[in-house]
């Protein structure tokens, strides 16, 4: 019997646009972070090199940015130890052995600070605590000394320090060496649903003015760069952009909103009537793209339902977001996975996000026509499919069960995988929104947008034609090579390299793409550089690899010990090699499997293969696949059966 459910899926997308202040004031979206560590070395007259980068929060991003090993970052972990501050200095992909360093102290017990005594012991916050602090007892992880080049953050998330392990320990005070770290490595993943905003680092409520408080007589002033982000999400999304837009007045009463109502746009949107194609060839339409603020945060010292109070930190208040509102086109799960997926490649491509942000979104699902029900602020695309899946058969039990729908909001629990009900579903006059008297009319004019579409950068869409084009991929290839931003990214690299484009996208969208989705990965969790890959490539042009190998090596690189392909190549004797004796070898084989010679005289080719392999097995691949089977076949029409 077929399931004959219909499905109605809409979705409300919200995510946060990457400025530097506010939407509607001057205050910073991030704590200013200055790189100090610099100017420190430098009055130590110590020989460093200093790297500007993207903002990260990880050591293995750490080691991506500053084009590392993992293994040589030096993270700073403040402990107490007896009542005194200790900072523990091990390698990024290493954990502390509390009991090995309670035993190196001859100490009692120990805890990890908390954010308020990292203040106090360092004056740095969690992250940014740097391992040459003066003063603090310090103990260094012997394994970490195992590397003669070193780094770690220069004070400041967009920045760090790469110096060698004789030059850091000159110039460290009050420090021993020992072993005190967990034999087992640390393998990070990305933390898909956890929303990481770049003002967590700053003291709670120091971000904030009299407009993002919501004194009164405070008057907002609208982000201009908020605006031209917003404007590019829309032409990308094929949206009609309104030249002329205003902002309203959301009420609704909660402790996150100081004002008791929240600035957003509902009469006239940035952008509406836009439309999304999907891989799968279905079109989505998008009803609007409007700006607004982000509430404040409630923070929860003990967690969701348990802690007795909750603080408010208005840091987060007034961060600029963006809402892509679909209209209710998406029918199932899977396809609402598929196009959270798409959007969030084209705000990839189009550079607007804040970095280390996760999309959330409100999902609104019915089936059989009836009423809808709202699942508030997921976060990530899967999340918002596990949350639909969940509800879309929770709504199927209702209904056969002879119970109606009502339209209702409801929260999912990622670690159950359910949802759960919130509240009944407002509607929009429930929140009685008018224009907002403080904020004019904005127009944008038709010079505006013509300047604005011609800083666009290339598209997925487009990236997709130009590939086809240029290089006479398939549309499949080419497809995949522009699925993902980070992907496309490194390709458009190695051609820059001048390697060899038809295998750089094979090595792309086969090898390296299998080996982080058989592993869970994503290029976020791994530092993949065109730089390792580009070698790989050439060898492959020259016919100096096997195909085999070539997967061994990329394994490893990804998800092993992480040294480059060709390194691992040649570390382990795996290229090919002119100085095997290639006959003797076939001569071995062919005597071992009379069976297989038999099968292929009498007309079986898959013999052939199979004798082929063992000849490559028995080689490590380093023989060319090609010469094997030329031979293997010379002989064969030649061999007697041993």
């Amino acid at each position: 019997m077929t399931d004959e459910t219909s499905v109605i899926i809409g979705l409300e997308i919200h995510a946060y646009l990457g400025t530097e202040s506010k939407l509607f004031c001057s205050c910073a979206t991030s704590a200013v972070q200055k790189p100090w560590v610099k100017e420190y070395l430098e009055k130590k007259g110590a020989k460093f090199e200093f790297v500007e980068h993207e903002a990260v929060t990880r050591p293995i991003d750490s080691a991506r940015v500053r084009g590392v090993h993992v293994s040589q970052i030096a993270k700073a972990l403040v402990y107490v130890v007896d009542s005194n501050p200790v900072l523990f200095i091990l390698s990024g992909d290493r954990k502390l052995d509390e009991s090995k360093a309670l035993a190196f102290l001859n100490a009692s017990q120990m805890r990890m600070a908390t954010k308020v005594e990292v203040k106090e012991f360092t004056t740095c916050v969690v992250g940014l605590v740097p391992p040459t602090l003066e003063g603090i007892k310090k103990v260094i992880d012997d394994k970490l000394l195992e590397k003669d080049l070193l780094s770690f953050n220069a004070g400041a998330q967009t920045a760090g320090i790469k110096i060698q392990k004789d030059t850091l320990l000159k110039i460290m005070d009050n420090y021993s060496i020992a072993n005190i770290s967990e034999e087992e490595l640390i393998e990070e993943k990305s933390e898909e649903g956890k929303q990481i905003v770049h003002s967590i680092e700053a003291e709670p409520n120091t971000l904030c003015c009299p407009v993002c408080l919501g004194h009164p007589g405070s008057k907002p002033v609208l982000n201009e760069k908020a605006v031209e982000l917003a404007t590019k999400v829309g032409l990308a999304l094929n949206c009609v952009i309104n030249e002329d837009f205003f902002f309203s007045r959301k009420t609704y009463f909660y402790p996150d909103m100081s004002m008791n109502y929240q600035i957003t746009q509902y009469e006239v949107p940035i952008a509406g009537k836009g439309e999304v194609t999907l891989p799968s060839g279905k079109k989505v339409r998008i009803r609007r793209a409007h700006l607004e603020w982000d509430p404040a945060a409630l923070v929860h010292p003990d967690g969701m339902g348990k802690s007795n109070y909750v603080l408010i930190d208005y840091n987060r208040s007034g961060l600029p977001l963006i809402e892509i509102v679909t209209e209710p086109d998406l029918s199932s799960p899977a396809e609402a996975r598929e196009f959270m997926n798409n959007l969030e490649n084209i705000l990839s491509y189009l550079h607007v996000l804040r970095p280390n942000t996760t999309l959330k979104v409100d999902c609104n699902i019915s089936i059989n026509g009836g009423l809808r029900t709202e699942i508030k602020n997921v976060s990530g695309y899967a999340a918002a499919e596990k949350a639909l899946t969940y509800e879309l058969a929770r709504q199927k039990m209702e209904v056969k069960a002879g119970k109606v729908i009502e339209q209702h909001t409801r929260a999912f629990n990622a670690e159950t995988g359910t949802t759960v009900p919130l509240r009944k579903k407002e509607t929009e006059d429930d929140y009685g929104y008018i224009f907002d008297p403080d904020l004019v009319k904005v127009s944008l004019g038709k010079d505006y947008l013509i300047k604005v579409k011609a800083s666009m950068p290339e598209l997925p869409e487009q990236k997709v034609k130009r590939l086809i084009q240029q290089f006479g991929f398939s549309e499949y290839d080419a497809r995949v090579l522009c699925s993902n931003f980070n992907l496309g990214k490194i390709f458009d690299e190695l051609i820059a390299k001048n390697a060899d484009p038809t295998i750089s996208a094979r090595i792309l969208t086969r090898e390296v793409l299998a080996v982080l989705n058989h592993d869970s990965l994503s290029f976020l969790d791994v530092a993949i550089s065109s730089n390792d890959l580009v070698g790989l490539v050439e060898l492959i042009k020259n016919e100096k690899v096997s195909g085999k190998n070539t997967k061994q090596a990329l394994i490893n690189y990804i998800s092993g010990d992480k040294i480059a392909p060709v390194e691992y190549l040649k570390k382990n004797n795996l290229l090919i090699s002119e100085t095997i004796d290639l006959d003797a070898v076939i001569d071995k084989i062919i005597c071992a499997n009379d069976k297989a010679v038999i099968d292929f005289k009498a007309g079986n080719e898959k013999s052939l293969n199979f004798l082929a392999g063992l000849v490559m097995r028995e080689t490590k691949g380093t023989v060319s696949p090609q010469k094997v089977q030329e031979v293997l076949k010379q002989k064969l029409v030649q061999v007697r059966v041993c």
